[in-house]
């Protein structure tokens, strides 16, 4: 600060002295001459030891402050109100510096700034003409550090009082575009004059007016004029809309084996000719991301052909960069009474081009054994469609029973999927296995072998929020599958058939969630069955509290006999927040069921369990950690059963 006021000093000691000397004189006397602009200033005395002051600053200089630094702290008033005041602390240079050393110099250069910022974010919020005033205050007793105010007078509220879309003089599109783009963009009269609002307009102007069918638009920057007087605005552009698109050829680069044109067309929702759109050019980019063959895809449309009818045709080219077409899978898991479980899958995605996917599944758990090959064609014919042909051997140690299965199946579904949740999904297939089975209820543990052909379909009719994690609406699902079995040289038949339902509800921040599930075999009884198509209950996806298969009758050893028929019931109470930096859940549940020998559920032996349970948050659905007790126990029964897997219960 010495050095700035000897700086001032020595100019206006300099400029006093040119001031008060008389013209004649200068001009007679003998003196050096006085030094012209580009003449070096004259030494003066104690130059020598005395530096001369460096004056150059900007706002966030990093130099040194000197040793008399000024020291603020600052308060904001006035723009809280409008939403605008962590913006204006974002971007202010006095909020940024605050508590620092800084000089004088310094300070009045940021409230100069400062003032220029609030009054643009008032314009751009349409506030015009308002004030912003900043004062200081040095410190005072309990206070080391200097007050900043920034007082902020909004001033009046400026609105659109007319808006006009004209079109050029040689526009090509129709010659009043008013029509359409008013409907479309989302300033109207009377709105606030808010230069954010209207950037945005005209930032999603293009794409609007793609979705509607002109997707090369000429739009020239809108000219706002502001009358001060009135405190209103008018808006003028032009826009030249172009000719009205419609689809036409699609072509894709080479980057992925096998999806060709046809492919890609399979996968469109419009044809040649329809109506050009670009919520439609989107759908086809997320439908090829979600094939899983692309690592990247871009859709580019450009101008064909003018038709006679004067539309234009919008050619769409393709590029696309190839995603890794290999994956290794593992997973494993955790409940009472079935122990560990470990999965682990090799899949290649594109084994068979376009999209026919290849996987080799195998699983090593306490009680089930697997070894499976799947051949997987998705978009089979028509989008969403898939054809799923599978086949291998499984192994399986239960309470109830000991099975060794060689089975093939073939189903034909409409997938849904997290992209596009589908109202309605179907499944319609064929299995053929040969099984030997040894019956663990029965009287002498017998063994015997089944050979079963069944043809299981399945619809579901999905109103929920959200495939993995819903809050709210209701799921419908309807099982039915008629079987012919082969044993010990006599053949019988039956049908199994299910209904189940699941709803959620929000209650503040409480997710209420319900499942009701029945089923019933008719046709044969349960003993001639095979033990592994009867109906069971108890376990992590079924009545927690209970081990797999322990819910039902029982023999005289205690091993469950399975049944005809099947009743399931649930409520559960989620609650999600967060903390310790993470997603997290807890549960609280209670769970009912019955199985009986006949083929009508009696419901009057359920057994009930409840518990509670932990949910960790993650991308692909929440991890799921359940602890429950059953509440009316019968002899066997564990006392605590503990579950751990990926996916909500229901």
């Amino acid at each position: 600060m010495r050095r700035f006021l000897f700086a001032l000093f020595v100019c206006s000691t300099a400029v006093a002295s040119a001031q008060t000397v008389p013209p004649e004189r200068a001009a007679t006397v003998d003196e050096p001459p006085i030094p012209g602009p580009d003449d070096p200033l004259p030494e003066l005395p104690g130059m020598e030891t005395l530096p001369w002051p460096d004056v150059a600053s900007t706002t966030g200089d990093a130099a040194d402050a000197p040793a008399a630094a000024i020291r603020y702290r600052v308060t904001v008033s006035g723009l809280a109100e409008l939403g605008l005041e962590d913006e204006f602390r974002g971007l202010s240079s006095l909020w940024l510096h605050r508590g620092e050393d800084t000089n004088l110099a310094q300070l009045t250069r940021r409230i100069a700034e400062d003032r220029d910022l609030a009054d643009q974010l008032l314009r751009s919020v349409g506030h015009y003409g308002g004030g912003v005033r900043i004062t200081t205050e040095p410190p005072a007793a309990g206070r080391p550090e200097s007050q900043v105010r920034v007082a902020v007078e909004p001033g009046p509220l400026y609105r659109f009082a007319d808006i006009s879309i004209l079109a050029p003089e040689d526009a090509v599109g129709p010659p009043d575009p008013a029509r359409i783009v008013t409907r479309l963009l989302p300033v109207k009269v009377g709105d606030a004059v808010e230069a954010a609002r209207v950037q945005s307009a005209e930032t999603a102007l293009p794409v609007r007016l793609a979705d509607a069918g002109y997707p090369f638009p000429r739009i020239s920057p809108p000219d706002i004029v502001i009358d001060h007087a009135s405190r209103d605005a008018t808006l003028t552009q032009r826009i030249d809309l172009g000719r009205r698109g419609s689809f036409g050829s699609i072509r894709i680069d080479d980057a992925v084996r096998g999806m060709d044109t046809k492919h890609v067309a399979l996968l469109s929702r419009f044809k040649p000719g329809d109506r050009y759109s670009n919520a439609g050019r989107e759908d086809l980019r997320r439908a090829l991301v979600q094939t899983g063959l692309f690592g990247a895809v871009a859709i580019r449309p450009v101008e064909g052909a003018v038709q006679p009818d004067g539309t234009q045709t919008v050619d769409l080219e393709i590029t696309s960069e190839p995603a890794p077409m290999r994956t290794i899978a593992l997973s494993g898991g955790f409940s009472t009474g079935q122990g560990l479980r470990a999965e682990g899958s090799w899949s290649h995605r594109n084994f068979f081009p376009p999209e026919g996917g290849f996987t080799a599944r195998a699983v090593a758990a306490q009680r089930e054994q697997v070894a499976q090959l799947e051949l997987r064609k998705r978009n089979f014919g028509q989008r969403d469609r898939q054809l799923l042909v599978s086949g291998g051997l499984t192994a399986s140690q239960q309470f109830a029973f000991a099975a060794e299965t060689l089975g093939i199946s073939a189903a034909l579904a409409r997938e849904t999927n997290i992209i596009w949740q589908k109202d309605w999904t179907w499944s319609i297939g064929a299995q053929a296995l040969i099984t030997s089975q040894r019956d663990r209820s029965a009287f002498g543990d017998p063994r015997r072998t089944f050979t079963v052909l069944a043809f299981p379909a399945n619809v579901t009719w999905d109103q929920s929020d959200d495939l993995l994690n819903p809050s709210r609406g209701f799921r419908l699902t309807a099982r039915l599958s008629p079987e012919l079995t082969l044993r010990d040289r006599s053949n019988f038949n039956y049908v199994k058939a299910q209904f189940e339902a699941t709803a959620y509800r929000p209650i503040g921040p409480l997710v209420v969630a319900g499942r009701f599930h029945i089923g019933s075999i008719v046709g044969a009884s349960r003993g001639v069955i095979a033990p592994d198509r009867r109906f069971y209950a108890g376990g992590g996806g079924s009545v927690r509290g209970y081990v797999f298969q322990g819910v039902g009758p029982r023999n005289a050893d205690n091993v469950p006999t399975g049944g005809n028929s099947l009743t399931e019931l649930a409520v559960e109470g989620r609650y999600r927040f967060q903390a310790l930096g993470q997603d997290l859940g807890v549960v609280a549940f209670i769970d009912a069921g019955e199985v009986s020998t006949g083929t009508t559920p009696t419901f009057d032996r359920l057994s009930l369990g409840a518990g509670i349970g932990a949910r960790i948050y993650t991308g692909f659905g929440p991890v799921r950690i359940d602890i429950a007790t059953p509440l009316n126990p019968r002899a066997g029964d564990p006392r605590l059963v503990f579950y751990v897997s990926i996916g909500q219960a229901f």
